[in-house]
């Protein structure tokens, strides 16, 4: 059988760009306009979710603002230095061999300091925490200047670190400000989304402004991006000092003791699911953008990667704004009650990939949803932890929830980057039954959480809402 495959460069179409950018358009004018609708039907006075979304104190927006634009320059930071990594690598000469050893060394650092250095945090202040991520990223980006390899491999541990840090840090730091505050809980779930859709918009953003400074006219234009990861760091640093308060665990405990303490915590089944589920997230998105690439251009295909990035952001984007809807909407649902059904369609966009030859625009559709699930999934479960783990420790919990992770990463980078032994359609069939093990995680979680509120109240399964209302529409 012989395949022939198209010379021409293939790229999105125009009308998917422009389907992603009135969709999320639409979704916030709509999301807006429900809620205010919904709030002028109901009496001030009466306690509603809607209520309490439409009228956001002044001291709330600003506590949330504060904490967003530093997050938000983090996340600019981290998709700098994240954008043209492996160029750079390549530009310094680096075989495809020593660039597996290299993120495996970042992966191993991640695995012992980055854990140690979460647990750590609840205790000596998330906020130092957070300036310690500034710190690290702007070490990790000066070291990766110089064409040394112990030069290079410094500027890797110290971004794995620091990438380490920021899943963990800066969301404890604004759950336990908001708790210390005295904000209501469900306000929560308004900054995880806004955290998702920023986080998403500032990767893009990152991407634009790399690429334009890849293109300068200048014998350093590959490094040009982490000089400006450096200057967004600094800047970072500079908002969190001026700015955040300080905030840290209340329990009086020995320093050696936080790991054997968070492992402790996560004994309790509840958080044990939920970690199990993030956990298979957290690997099914780093061997995405992993092998995402090279999946596409199988075969010798053509492709404008370049065009297509910007579609899975948007889908990110888009994610976030369905849990806008979801959480903070006219209809409120509990996350337990759809993230089994978004981690199983997340399994079946990698599952196509791993078991079948597939077209450029199928796999692109594939991915996009896959995105699209991401953004749902990432601010709901962000939600459950602060409705489950203490916040004492959820920087603990966090951190070692990620050690499974980056073991599995680790292996997957060392089996199939260094020693080439480990197809790519093997590497997306783990990250498809992990997908599906998380899946069956939150379905257990949904059922505890049921039985445990004797809810039975048949609008928290969703498949039964629908079923209730298309059968009030046919009556």
């Amino acid at each position: 059988m012989v395949m022939i495959i198209d010379s021409e460069i293939w790229q999105p179409p125009q009308w998917f760009y422009a389907f992603l950018v009135c969709s999320c358009g639409a979704a916030i004018c709509g999301r807006f306009h429900f809620i205010y609708k919904r709030s002028r039907m109901t009496s001030p006075n009466l306690e509603s979710s809607v209520n309490s979304f439409m009228n956001l104190p002044s001291s709330f927006l600003t506590f949330q603002r504060s904490f967003l634009s530093a997050y938000f320059l983090a996340s600019v930071a981290e998709g700098l230095q994240a954008v043209y990594g492996e160029f750079l690598y390549r530009q310094y000469g680096f075989a495809r061999e020593d660039m597996a050893l290299l993120f495996a060394s970042g992966y191993l650092a991640s695995l012992f300091f980055g854990t140690f250095l979460g647990c750590l945090s609840d205790f000596i202040g998330r906020k130092k925490a957070c300036i310690m991520f500034c710190v690290l990223h702007i070490i990790g980006s000066l070291a990766m200047q110089f064409n040394k390899y112990y030069s290079i491999w410094m500027g890797t541990v110290s971004l794995a670190i620091a990438s380490s840090l920021f899943s963990c840090t800066f969301e404890t730091w604004m759950a336990a400000e908001h708790e210390k505050l005295g904000f209501r809980q469900e306000w929560l779930s308004d900054t995880f989304w806004t955290m998702s859709f920023g986080g998403a918009a500032s990767s893009l953003g990152s991407s634009a402004l790399a690429n334009t400074l890849v293109n300068w006219k200048t014998d350093h234009g590959m490094t040009l991006p982490l000089v400006a990861a450096t200057i967004v760091a600094v800047i970072c640093a500079i908002l969190i000092v001026k700015r955040w308060g300080e905030n840290m665990t209340t329990f009086k405990v020995k320093i050696p003791t936080t790991v054997l303490l968070s492992t402790h915590l996560m004994a309790d089944k509840r958080i044990l699911l939920l970690a199990w589920a993030q956990v298979c997230l957290d690997f099914a998105v780093s061997i995405f953008w992993f092998l995402w690439t090279p999946t596409i251009v199988a075969d010798g295909r053509e492709v404008n990667i370049s065009m297509i990035y910007p579609c899975l952001m948007g889908s990110t984007m888009l994610g976030s704004l369905a849990v806008s809807w979801l959480l903070c909407g006219p209809h409120f649902m509990r996350p337990e009650a759809y993230l089994t059904t978004a981690f199983v369609t997340a399994s079946f966009c990698l599952a196509v990939p791993a078991y079948d030859y597939q077209e450029v625009g199928v796999l692109v559709a594939l991915f996009c949803l896959f995105n699209a699930c991401v953004g749902i999934i990432s601010p709901s479960l962000a939600r459950l932890r602060s409705i489950y783990v203490p916040s004492d420790m959820r920087a603990g919990m966090i951190s070692i929830s990620r050690v499974p992770v980056n073991i599995a990463v680790v292996f997957v980078l060392m089996r199939g980057g260094y020693y080439h032994n480990l197809e790519n359609s093997t590497i997306l069939t783990m990250c498809v039954l992990g997908l599906l093990s998380g899946a069956g995680c939150l379905h257990i979680l949904n059922r505890w959480s049921c039985v445990a509120n004797g809810n039975l109240d048949i609008q928290h399964n969703w498949v039964f809402y629908l079923l209730l209302k298309l059968k009030g529409h046919q009556s």
